[in-house]
C-alpha cells in the first residue's frame, strides 16, 4: 500500500466526524471528536508522505463541514455578532452593555438572547471590533464572521508554512495545525477570534526572523488589538547586548500601535478596557494549578498574584538563557496554559502552531484532552447548573504528565540502548 493513503484514508475519517458533529451534538460529540483525534495522530505519524497541496486541501474540506453549522460549544460568537451590529447602527460598542436601554432599539429575538453577561461591556480590543464590523458586513448573523476567521485560519497555515521553509523544515509538518481537531472545532465550528490574532502574532515572529523590527514589533501591537494575551511575547521580540536592549525604538512600536488602535473608541470617553477587569478579578475555569493554589492559600486574589509571579519568574528566566525566539514563544505559550487560572479549550490554540516545530507528545496529547472541559455544558444544557467535574481536569492533566513521563522514559532507553551499543562496539574493537 502507497503511504499517502494511510494519510488520506485518516482525512476521510475526520472528514466524516466533523460533518456528523453539528447533527448529533453532545455527548456523541466527545465520540466524534475522539475517533477524529485517532485519525489525526495516524496522519501526523505519516504526514511527511503527504503532499503539501493535498494537506491544503483536506485542511479546507475539514472547515467547510463546520463552516455552515451552529455553534453548539460556545456562545462567544454571538457577542462578536452584537458588537458588529452595535457598529453598524453607529454606536461605540465600549459605550454599553447588552441591557443598556440606550440600545434597545438594536435587540432582536434571534443574537441578543444568547450573548453570554449580557450585563458586562465588551472586553474585545480594537482590531477585533473591526473584524466583527466587516464579518457583520457580509452576513448580518454568524456566517459572515465565520468565514472571516476561517480565512485567517488558512492564512496562519500559510505562515507557517513560511516558518518551516525559514528553518528549512520538511513544509507537511503544517499538518500539525492544519489538521488539529481543536483548530477545526474552534475556528470553524465556534468561530473564535482566536484565528486572527494567531495570524499576526506568527506574522510578528516572520518578520523578526527577517530582521524587520519595526514591522515585526508593529504587527504584534495589532495582535494586542485583537486579543490581550499576545502582549505576554514581547520580551521575545528584543535584541540583547547584555542586558540592554538594542531594538528599544522598534519596541515602542507596539504600545503606540495599541495606543492608536484604542484611540478612536476611546474619543468619546468610552471605557475602552470593558469587562477585563472583571474578567482577570473574578473569573477561573478548567486550572488544576489555579484550583491547588485556591486550596493550599484559600484565596483567589492572592492565587493569582503566586501564579503572575510564576508567569513573569518563567519569562525571565527565558530572557536570561537567551532562549532563541521560536523556542521562546513556545515555551511561553505553554507556560500561559500551564498556569492561566482561565483555560478554555480555545485558549490552546495559541499554543498549537508551535507544536509543528517542537512535537512534544504531552502538549499534543493535552491539546486534544483539553476538549473533555466541553462536559460542563452536558449538566448546564440539562440542569442549568455550572459545576466542573473533578474527573475532567484529572484526565486532562493526568494525560499530560503520563504521556511526559512515557516521553522521558523512552528517551531514556533510547540512551541505555546508545550507551549498550557503544559498549559492544568497544567489545569488538
Amino acid at each position: 500500500m502507497q503511504r499517502w493513503i494511510v494519510p488520506l484514508l485518516m482525512g476521510l475519517v475526520m472528514t466524516s466526524s466533523f460533518a456528523a458533529m453539528p447533527a448529533l451534538g453532545l455527548p456523541v460529540f466527545f465520540v466524534l471528536f475522539g475517533i477524529a483525534s485517532v485519525a489525526y495522530l495516524i496522519a501526523v505519524w505519516h504526514c511527511e508522505y503527504v503532499p503539501l497541496t493535498a494537506i491544503v486541501i483536506a485542511a479546507a474540506v475539514f472547515r467547510l463541514s463546520l463552516l455552515f453549522s451552529i455553534p453548539a460549544l460556545s456562545d462567544d460568537i454571538y457577542r462578536y455578532v452584537w458588537d458588529g451590529r452595535v457598529q453598524w447602527a453607529g454606536i461605540n460598542p465600549y459605550l454599553f452593555a447588552p441591557v443598556a436601554q440606550e440600545l434597545a432599539h438594536v435587540r432582536d429575538a434571534l443574537i441578543f438572547p444568547k450573548i453570554n453577561h449580557p450585563e458586562l461591556p465588551t472586553i474585545y480590543p480594537p482590531i477585533a471590533q473591526i473584524a466583527f464590523w466587516v464579518g457583520y458586513g457580509i452576513s448580518d448573523g454568524i456566517l459572515g464572521i465565520k468565514v472571516l476567521l476561517a480565512c485567517a485560519d488558512l492564512i496562519a497555515g500559510w505562515l507557517i508554512v513560511c516558518l518551516l521553509r525559514h528553518f528549512g523544515h520538511r513544509t507537511q509538518w503544517v499538518l500539525i495545525y492544519f489538521w488539529h481537531p481543536l483548530v477545526i472545532v474552534e475556528i470553524a465550528g465556534n468561530g473564535h477570534i482566536e484565528s486572527l490574532g494567531i495570524v499576526a502574532l506568527l506574522a510578528a515572529l516572520y518578520l523578526f526572523l527577517k530582521g524587520r523590527d519595526y514591522i515585526a514589533l508593529s504587527t504584534l501591537g495589532g495582535a494586542v488589538l485583537v486579543k490581550f494575551f499576545p502582549l505576554v511575547f514581547l520580551p521575545n521580540l528584543v535584541r540583547w547586548k547584555g542586558w540592554l536592549p538594542t531594538n528599544w525604538p522598534a519596541l515602542l512600536m507596539a504600545p503606540c500601535v495599541a495606543f492608536l488602535g484604542y484611540l478612536p473608541y476611546a474619543w468619546t470617553g468610552a471605557p475602552v478596557l470593558g469587562s477585563l477587569g472583571t474578567y482577570v478579578q473574578n473569573w477561573s475555569f478548567n486550572s488544576a494549578v489555579f484550583d491547588v493554589l485556591i486550596l493550599l492559600c484559600g484565596d483567589g486574589q492572592i492565587a493569582r498574584g503566586i501564579i503572575a509571579l510564576l508567569f513573569s519568574s518563567v519569562v525571565l528566566l527565558l530572557i536570561w538563557k537567551r532562549v532563541p525566539l521560536l523556542r521562546g514563544a513556545y515555551l511561553t505559550a505553554a507556560t500561559f496554559v500551564l498556569l492561566t487560572p482561565t483555560l478554555h479549550p480555545w485558549y490552546v490554540l495559541w499554543l498549537i502552531p508551535f507544536l509543528v516545530f517542537y512535537r512534544h507528545p504531552p502538549w499534543i496529547a493535552f491539546s486534544l484532552l483539553v476538549v473533555l472541559s466541553y462536559h460542563i455544558l452536558i449538566q448546564y444544557q440539562a440542569r442549568g447548573v455550572w459545576e466542573e467535574a473533578a474527573w475532567v481536569q484529572w484526565v486532562e492533566y493526568g494525560g499530560l504528565i503520563l504521556v511526559s513521563l512515557a516521553s522521558l522514559l523512552f528517551k531514556r532507553t533510547e540512551i541505555l540502548t546508545k550507551i549498550g551499543r557503544f559498549f559492544n562496539i568497544h567489545r569488538l574493537i
